[in-house]
């Protein structure tokens, strides 16, 4: 592990470049300044779990006093298009899908942004390497891959998935050597560090070393491999027409001795309309250009994020305004400090119930009245099921304080309605069809844009449809959109037919657990004790759940409601006559700022 300190600075943020071997951090100012540099060693045969704690624990040591303000991230293979989620990591087993940035994001309140190290390292060259003076090059990496980043206008392009830009796969034979990808005659197989010990039996230092000593074979090689290299970056420079091509990786060292055959190999290929200014120049950052890159994402995340919007100061406003600015900032304190109150009564009543199932039947077995092994084992099962569903409620908890806090912070953003929904319906309709539940969600026929954390929004509405197919045996769950134009908002709605008995609380156990000494309980019937356990459901209960995606959507400046029920719910709910009822639909609605 190694540590260079530098000096503290009011704005940083931190890049990471996550190896199979190695995790090096780096703490950075706007101008790209390293203020200081981490390095430990990747954590080997561990789980994700695992690699998240030694990332945490050297994020807290490179920045104690937590001046840093965003995390970019640069991973040995693809990420989703968002930069949210680690598709796999090469050399880093049980590396798949991993949330990462969410992950950091919990552990450490700083908002993260994901990117392959090779976009990353392209990001960095531009930034602060030998790209700085341009606006559209493009990287190549040689080393034990092939690897490549694009910059286009200044911004790394990563296609819509979020993994392009592979220009390691590109085909230079079509009858070559078959690569990982599935491809053959790749770059990769003719560039790469393994590619060149097929062809040689050497190491490319070696290589360079003799070529440097004038063996004429050493430099055959090297003027063969640079054909080979210019053939491939041809195609590229049609494509992009950049203003420089930077090389980087190990094998870039002996640059001096194939730069000159790719050159003359470009000039052959590519006719002079499309390379007019073109450069092609070796990577100056070496292996910190991971760190800077991610660094410089990071930045580019918190400049991306829309401002705070600005309210008038009360001292601008006639006095009229004034007060009545003052009297709706009151109604929204009361309103805002009833709901906190209800939310924590309804927590309480929530956790009580799987508490008190857990006390019950250790009891029961504590007491030996179970009838059998079997009996004991059912009861245990049951405890930890109860348990589950209490850490599960705590959890959902933690997150909206954490939000609410500030400890995470809330990223608005445009959002697309359809993309979203797509997303939303591939995480749920799996678990529809198991229940034999039919899932509908009729997309929007002309594009819906809206102003949230698409983290949240994402969560809150897969929140309420599994809500829904928790809660259902049969029938169908219809998601539904629709703009108001008044308002400028888009209602987004969510009818199902949940059973009637999913809006009555169970008052009956909140009454046992609090009136009923355990011991009494104990003396009567140990299968009533045992009925009431397995009546506990797995899932928050109706209320809950929708308080708990409630407070999400107020911070994202929405509303969640309920806005239909089935009219026998009615006379049991508070102030029915301002609630809507049906036959047998429950509807919630999820309106959202129109961006």
């Amino acid at each position: 592990m190694g540590v260079e300190s530098g000096v503290q600075s009011a704005e940083q943020v931190i890049g990471i470049d996550l190896g199979g071997t190695a995790i090096k951090l780096g703490r950075f100012d706007r101008t790209g300044q390293c203020l200081e540099f981490l390095t430990i060693a990747t954590p080997q045969a561990a789980s994700p779990s695992i690699i998240l704690k030694a990332m945490v624990e050297a994020i807290a040591q490179l920045d104690p006093g937590n001046y840093c303000r965003a995390i970019g991230v640069g991973l040995p293979g693809p990420t989703d298009a968002t930069g949210r989620v680690s598709q796999i990591a090469i050399n880093i087993p049980g590396w798949q899908a991993i949330p990462l940035a969410e992950w950091l994001e919990q552990e450490t309140g700083k908002p993260t942004i994901l990117a392959n190290d090779a976009n990353c390292a392209g990001l960095g060259e531009y930034w602060l390497g030998a790209g700085r003076a341009f606006r559209h090059l493009f990287l190549l990496t040689l080393g034990t891959g092939v690897g490549g980043a694009v910059i286009l206008d200044g911004k790394l392009f990563t296609g819509h998935r979020g993994n392009g830009a592979e220009l390691g796969f590109i085909t230079l034979n079509p009858d070559g050597p078959t690569c990982n990808s599935g491809n053959r005659g790749s770059l990769e197989q003719y560039l790469a560090v393994p590619a060149i010990r097929r062809r040689t039996g050497l190491e490319p230092d070696e290589l360079g070393r003799r070529a440097q000593a004038g063996d004429p074979e050493a430099i055959a090689f090297w003027q063969s491999y640079g054909r080979d290299l210019g053939a491939g970056l041809a195609g590229l420079i049609y494509i992009f027409t950049p203003e420089a091509v930077l090389i980087g990786g190990g094998v870039s060292a002996s640059a001096a001795y194939f730069f000159p055959t790719a050159w003359a190999e470009i000039e052959r290929r590519v006719m002079p309309s499309s390379r007019e200014g073109l450069q092609l120049l070796p990577a100056q950052l070496g292996n910190q250009a991971g760190i800077v890159g991610a660094a410089k994402l990071a930045w580019q995340l918190l400049e991306s994020a829309p401002p705070a919007p600005r309210f008038a100061e009360v001292g601008d406003l006639p006095l009229q305004q004034q007060l009545q600015q003052t009297q709706l900032a009151h109604r929204m304190a009361v309103e805002l400090g009833q709901f906190k109150a209800g939310f924590l009564a309804r927590t309480s009543h929530e956790l009580r119930s799987p508490m008190n199932t857990i006390i019950s039947l250790h009891q029961l077995i504590l007491s030996d009245l179970c009838d059998s092994p079997q009996e004991e084992r059912d009861f245990i099962a049951q405890a930890q099921t109860a348990a589950k569903k209490m850490l599960d409620l705590l959890d959902d908890l933690i997150n909206v304080a954490k939000v609410d806090g500030g400890w995470i912070e809330m990223r608005l953003e445009t959002v697309d309605l359809e993309e979203l929904l797509q997303e939303v319906y591939m995480m749920t309709y799996l678990k529809a069809q198991n229940r034999n539940l039919k899932l509908l969600i009729d997309f929007p026929n002309v594009p819906i844009q809206v102003q949230a954390d698409v983290r949240w929004l994402r969560q809150v509405l897969c929140n309420l449809i599994d809500t829904s197919i928790n809660l259902m045996q049969e029938g169908q769950i219809r998601l539904t959109t629709q703009v108001d134009n008044d308002t400028k908002f888009v209602q987004i709605r969510i009818a199902d037919q949940r059973p009637l008995e999913t809006w009555w609380e169970p008052i009956d156990l909140l009454t046992t657990a609090s009136t009923t000494p355990l011991s009494e309980s104990l003396d009567a019937d140990a299968k009533e004790i045992w009925a009431i356990a397995q009546s506990i459901s797995d899932h928050p209960s109706s209320g809950l759940s929708l308080l708990i995606n409630q407070a999400l959507v107020q911070l994202m400046q929405g509303r969640l409601e309920l806005i239909a029920v089935p009219a026998t719910v009615i006379e049991r709910l508070p102030n029915p006559a301002t609630i809507p009822y049906t036959e047998n639909t429950t509807c919630i609605q999820c309106s959202m700022p129109l961006s």
